[in-house]
């Protein structure tokens, strides 16, 4: 496997949570399609970001998925769409624009989310005032 595919098939990269490398890999596939500049430049960087989505659609459809099942749906959606427009764009002229929107945006939803407070960690106890 070349070094260039491992980084969609790495669930953790070097301590990174998931969601961080998840950013990374979606920073990635900008940086590409971004920076494709020749016919096989361009191919490569659809079929990457072709694999990428793929995987999260996959994802989403494990049971373990604790994603709520509308924000699941519309992803799996928007993941239906990128691969499709991906396919479309490798043999036209389709900009790549729409594609580093929808990835850029993906990206800030998954920043706000790092971002929030993390949940209260669960002690198997509850505090009880003491009584007098």
């Amino acid at each position: 496997m070349t070094r260039t595919a491992s980084y969609f098939r790495t669930p953790q990269i070097g301590g990174a949570s998931p969601r961080e490398t998840e950013i990374l890999a979606f920073g990635l596939c900008n940086d590409r399609l971004s920076k494709a500049d020749t016919p096989r430049a361009r191919i490569e960087a659809l079929h990457k970001t072709h694999e990428l989505w793929s995987l999260l659609v996959k994802d989403l459809q494990f049971p373990g998925n604790g994603l709520p099942s509308d924000l699941k749906e519309k992803l799996t959606v928007l993941g239906f769409w990128a691969m499709t427009y991906t396919t479309q764009a490798i043999p036209s002229d389709l900009p790549l624009e729409p594609l580093i929107e929808i990835n850029r945006n993906i990206i800030d939803g998954l920043r706000e989310q790092k971002v929030a407070a993390p949940p209260a960690p669960a002690t198997g106890w509850t505090e009880q005032p003491l009584s007098a």
